[in-house]
């Protein structure tokens, strides 16, 4: 079997690099063939190995039976977004823009379905868009929605809106399913158009309203993997426990890093601890920066149950009132858990940084470590604003290491942001809920001192992480970030010069440090939010890739992510290629060969899921913030637009709650909406609702089951 899998391997590179290098942009099966310089009896091997590569979407078959790579055809693989009303984009595996694609297009394709798009070669438009004509990957069968009846027939309307239109359903095993219940339906045929596509009820969740049916509908809707399999759970409890650290430590060799005084720094909810960090201040000003990281490689081995559920889920999602882990708990909040006073294993990264932030030298190694005191981001944010006896340390030497860490990470954040970092961090709602999940407040939390000395520290780790492997010419999974395209930073230039910042003409170069530069410019102004928040919009979604092509709003020429392997797959990958490295064996050549060939599809994977985890843990803030202003009907709020359609206008309240004013709302006249300005104006009065304004609102209706929240002018 083994032998088998090597043969695949090799075979797959070479087909990848013959597409790659020929002259011909696609070859048919028998030219293929001969230029591998493979036998007539292979051609059952060479066909088996085109068809598994065409059903991951690395290589297209056309309609004349040859065979190309994607990129060289002008065809493109992607992730489907669809949109109620029928038409949907293609999110591609390369870092470009999406790609529309209209419901005439689709064939059967639907959200979130893994597809092949050839792109329309049509002048003259400024959106590109394409035609579906294969579907590599369904994203879902499965969907949650409320079931009604017309006439004698039963459909079930989905709760998911990029999901449109109705299946129609079997009426068999309906007995107990009242009208307007909670159901999930299999959908055994995607239809567009006026006919509904058809499946059937496989499962009844409930009558709507109730906190059971809410949460079971959510975590359909979404596909939240909940509690691990037994089989998983079942290698859990056959792993070396807490009592065999130190046995493995010291057949392992590991460097003992005990002695070394170090700390965590979380959130005071936190219950699984990635990293501690410790600091040395070295003779003539620089300093020695440990980041220890959780060995999670230690525990999950590659191919085994937990390795493959891990891959399966990609991350952990974190909820506004519970987490999904992609580790079970035994693992993430114990045994691989950085919790004080315990040993613990790590992989250790020790820099030594000149005065200036810039490193001398690294060094990476298995470590046995003992943090030492478990901190919070609320302590060491008290302790850093002047509160120097409020808080008593257990250890003496804590305070000295938080002063010189904040110190350090200064150093490190001016240096990041001089080279062109953008600052794109948002204020996040803060929501406060109780036992059953019922928010009682919501506040608007902007990143204090003490994360950004943590973020800082895991950066700058990362960074170094990824330079080192990538100057050793070893596979890596990295995380990248493309240069916006052209049209997306005219779309950007011209939104923000009706907003009147003068500041946007200046954004003509596809370069970090100009974006920077307006950031700076509209700093503490009152559109600052609404700023940045259209910079990010208009910038390509950050993801994983086996190739490195750099970060362009970190403007780091070479990342990726290492730190945190107890919630995120690819940094458990990255450990495990760093392990591998500084071990006495190091790399064999047919390792790297392997890597290479499955490093591609581990870094689609956990981007998929990690889009996945985004918009679930997004639903999640909405419905709870929704549900919270179910309290607030007819109250009263001073919000900004940060958003106007020809359908209405959005308003951003100071407690990051948002909502909209339904064009038919704005009942004192008769307004029109001008796409050129952005903004509604009124045809009588000429009252004109822009960006960027201010505006008194009302509540006027919330719904936790859509965690969508309306609202009204203020009289």
């Amino acid at each position: 079997m083994k032998k088998r899998k090597n043969v695949s391997v090799k075979l797959r590179s070479k087909i990848e690099n013959l597409l790659k290098d020929h002259k011909q942009e696609s070859l048919t099966l028998p030219q293929i063939l001969e230029a591998l310089e493979m036998q007539k009896h292979d051609k059952a091997i060479l066909l088996d190995e085109l068809k598994a590569m065409e059903k991951e979407g690395l290589v297209v078959k056309t309609g004349g039976g040859r065979y190309g790579l994607p990129e060289r055809l002008g065809y493109l693989t992607g992730v489907l977004q669809g949109n109620r009303r029928g038409f949907a984009f293609l999110r591609p595996d390369r870092q470009e823009d999406d790609i529309f694609i209209s419901a005439g297009k689709l064939k059967d394709a639907a959200h979130g379905d893994r597809v092949v798009v050839r792109l329309d070669q049509k002048r003259g438009r400024r959106r590109r868009e394409g035609t579906v004509i294969g579907i590599l990957k369904r994203g879902r069968r499965r969907l949650v929605g409320t079931l009604h009846r017309s006439e004698k027939k039963y459909y079930v309307t989905p709760d998911d809106e990029r999901f449109p239109g109705d299946v129609k359903v079997s009426p068999k095993g309906l007995n107990d399913v009242e009208i307007g219940d909670k159901v999930v339906v299999d959908v055994e045929e995607w239809v567009h158009g006026k006919l509904p596509s058809r499946g059937r009820v496989v499962e009844h969740i409930g009558a709507p309203g109730t906190v059971q049916t809410e949460r079971l509908t959510f975590k359909h809707r979404y596909e939240l993997p909940g509690e691990h399999p037994a089989q998983v759970l079942k290698e859990v409890e056959a792993l070396p426990g807490e009592e065999e650290i130190s046995r493995l430590a010291e057949e392992q060799n590991r460097n003992d890093l005990r002695h070394i005084k170090m700390v965590t720094i979380d959130d005071e909810t936190a219950r699984d601890f990635d990293d501690a960090v410790s600091l040395e201040v070295l003779d003539g000003g620089g300093f020695r920066l440990g980041v220890h990281i959780a060995d999670v490689s230690q525990y999950v081995r590659e191919g085994k149950p937990i390795d493959r559920e891990a891959l399966k889920r990609g991350t952990s999602i974190y909820l506004v009132d519970r987490v999904d882990h992609m580790l079970p708990p035994a693992l993430s909040e114990k045994l691989c858990s950085l919790q004080a006073d315990k040993d613990r294993l790590a992989v250790s990264v020790i820099m030594d940084l000149n005065s200036d932030g810039e490193l001398m030298s690294a060094e990476f190694f298995p470590s046995l470590i003992k943090v030492s005191e478990r901190l919070t981001y609320q302590q060491v944010e008290a302790y850093l604003a002047g509160d120097k006896a409020g808080k008593v340390f257990k250890e003496p030497a804590v305070p000295e290491m938080l002063d010189q860490m904040d110190r350090l990470a200064e150093v490190l954040r001016r240096r990041r942001f001089e080279r062109g970092t953008l600052d794109l961090n948002l204020p996040e709602a803060r929501i406060e809920v109780d036992e059953e999940g019922v928010p009682l407040s919501i506040e608007k939390r902007s990143m204090g001192r003490s994360e950004s000395l943590i973020e800082e520290f895991m950066i700058y780790c990362n960074e170094t992480v990824a330079e080192h492997l990538t100057k050793k010419k070893l596979p890596c999974i990295y995380r990248v970030h493309a240069v916006p395209t052209e049209e997306k930073l005219a779309s950007l230039r011209e939104t923000l010069t009706l907003m009147g910042i003068k500041a946007a003409k200046n954004i003509k170069v596809l370069k970090p440090k100009h974006l920077k530069g307006l950031l700076e410019q509209t700093r503490g102004e009152k559109t600052e939010r609404l700023v940045r928040y259209l910079v990010l919009r208009s910038l390509p979604q950050a993801l994983y890739s086996a190739s490195n092509e750099g970060h362009f709003g970190l403007a780091s020429e070479c990342y990726s992510h290492f730190t945190s392997p107890i919630r995120r797959y690819p940094d458990l990958v990255v450990h495990r290629i760093l392990k591998q490295q500084v071990s006495a064996g190091g790399f064999s050549g047919e390792k790297v060969k392997r890597l290479r060939t499955r490093l591609p599809a581990i870094a689609q994977q956990s981007s998929e899921r990690e889009r996945a985890a985004v918009d679930a843990e997004r639903a999640s803030i909405d419905i709870k913030k929704a549900q919270y202003m179910e309290q607030k009907i007819g109250e009263e709020f001073t919000g900004i637009i940060n958003g106007v359609a020809n359908f209405g206008i959005f308003v951003e309240l100071d407690n990051t709650v948002e909502g909209m004013i339904p064009v038919s709302d704005l009942g004192d006249d008769y307004y029109i909406y001008n796409e050129k300005t952005a903004s509604m104006i009124g045809e009588r009065t000429r009252k004109t609702y822009r960006l960027g304004d201010t505006i008194r609102i009302q509540v006027a209706r919330a719904s936790r089951e859509e965690g969508k929240v309306t609202f009204a002018p203020a009289e």
